[in-house]
């Protein structure tokens, strides 16, 4: 079974927290995979997709790509709300991606996997997404872990780039448009996990793929999942 097969729907809000607003997340159990539902800060409920097989359970997944079908090469605003489909290839959207890393700490995992059925992971022990008034800064990304090498140093506080906007530090243009991928750019860094979906080393496509430079260079991954897990 695929990822993007895995993901039977169910509900759960975690009212355990105290407060008005509980804090909400996806269940610290083992048969907790699916599609959920839960409430973060002041957002309205809202389904999430839980993964409990990849690295345990617990996980929030923020955004998976499983094939070409999904475009990825979209404008902020698309990035700001998300898009896909949950059961399948998605981006959560970055207003509930800032409201979840805000809402406790949290850690971020990423999964590769190449064409030819090898998997990769990196992990890294916090992340923090500040509101759309800081451009989507990852503020805090945490020390890393795993066998994938460390492709997202360069993404530490730096603000989300768009092809229609442009926050990255590259004085020659934007890193979106020359990587064909929106991403926390600093110059075209080593991650491009948002970029154009090819398969493996194409001609002409260099670092314009799903590329993670710490493993296989350029190569562009047939399959990546990113998610967050409450520390």
């Amino acid at each position: 079974m695929s990822i993007a097969e895995s993901y039977p729907a169910r509900s759960f809000v975690n009212t355990s927290h105290s407060g008005d607003v509980p804090y909400s997340t996806c269940p610290f159990d083992p048969s907790a995979h699916g599609i959920y539902t839960v409430q973060v800060g002041n957002l309205e409920p809202f389904q999430v997709s839980c993964d409990a097989k990849i690295a345990g359970p617990g996980w929030t997944v923020i955004a998976r790509r499983t094939n070409e079908d999904l475009y990825f090469f979209r404008a902020w605003q698309a990035y700001k709300r998300g898009f896909g489909n949950i059961t399948g290839d998605f981006f959560i959207g970055m207003d509930k991606l800032h409201a979840i890393t805000k809402s406790r700490p949290q850690e971020l995992y990423v999964h590769l996997e190449d064409f030819d059925g090898r998997t990769r992971y990196a992990k890294y022990n916090e992340i923090i997404i500040e509101s759309e008034n800081d451009s989507y800064r990852m503020s805090r990304l945490g020390s890393f872990s795993g066998d994938a090498g460390d492709s997202m140093h360069k993404c530490r506080n730096q603000k989300f780039t768009t092809y229609d906007r442009d926050n990255d530090s590259w004085k020659k243009g934007n890193c979106a448009t020359e990587r064909r991928g929106p991403w926390w750019h600093q110059s075209c860094g080593d991650s491009n996990l948002f970029g154009l979906y090819v398969r493996g080393t194409v001609s002409g496509m260099k670092w314009n793929g799903v590329t993670w430079d710490s493993y296989r260079n350029d190569y562009s991954n047939k399959i990546i999942q990113m998610m967050v897990r409450p520390i």
